[in-house]
């Protein structure tokens, strides 16, 4: 039997090799990159990052996701954490820390996954929703469960109601995330909020229009400020 001592592994507490969570996500946000246009997606994500958007996720179904996560590390020099998500099978798992992503995301819960990044050592975030899903997701290996999609089954308010029976574990909530919800989630110990539309807007990717990028991201980076300590 697992009790609550496996479900709050320590968030710090990953394998040697497996960067911890508070390196992987040092403000807490993650701009999550949706868009059939690789070149436009490469320019959108520096400029958030510059905005203050510290870590990315590049999702697989993003044309040549691997090479981008390859531009984005080189020409930081490897100061932004950039991860691969939508990852649905295993071997996907050794490319994306080939490329050299710090982690990798799941859509729902595959252990299989979490296995092959336990090999890998690299980060690896489960999807899941339930409590029953949450549970399962701890033990197959998560250092993070991702609550997807979190804003239809009522947001930060689901949040608070999971705090009794699954306090500790390490969340990271994403889907249709709102920048105002951004000093809700921190306040309640979410550890990583993952934006898509909020900071890459479809249309703004489809226009090119950077600016409206930077001032995406800069009021996520302000909302995130307010919240965390110090």
């Amino acid at each position: 039997m697992y009790g609550a001592s496996e479900l709050n592994r320590g968030v710090g507490d990953n394998s040697v090799g497996v960067r911890s969570i508070a390196e992987v996500f040092p403000n807490r946000l993650c701009g999550v990159l949706r868009t059939e246009n690789a070149d436009a997606g490469f320019q959108a994500c520096l400029t958030a990052m510059e905005a203050g958007i510290q870590t990315i996720e590049i999702t697989k179904t993003v044309p040549s996701c691997f090479d981008l996560v390859r531009g984005l590390v080189a020409t930081t020099g490897g100061r932004y954490p950039v991860g691969v998500g939508t990852i649905w099978d295993p071997g996907a798992v050794r490319e994306a820390k080939q490329a050299g992503a710090s982690f990798v995301v799941t859509p729902v819960l595959l252990p299989e996954v979490a296995e092959a990044a336990r090999k890998e050592d690299i980060l690896c975030v489960l999807g899941a929703i339930t409590p029953t899903e949450i549970y399962q997701a701890r033990l197959a290996g998560a250092n993070l469960v991702k609550l997807y999609p979190i804003t239809p089954v009522g947001g930060p308010r689901y949040i608070e109601s999971l705090l009794g029976p699954l306090s500790g574990v390490p969340l990271w909530v994403s889907g249709g995330v709102p920048l105002e919800d951004i000093p809700a989630y921190i306040r309640l110990g979410v550890q990583a909020i993952g934006l898509t539309s909020a900071v890459f807007p479809p249309d703004a990717l489809a226009k090119k229009d950077l600016e409206r990028v930077r001032q995406s991201a800069e009021r996520a980076a302000r909302a995130a400020a307010s919240a965390l300590p110090g």
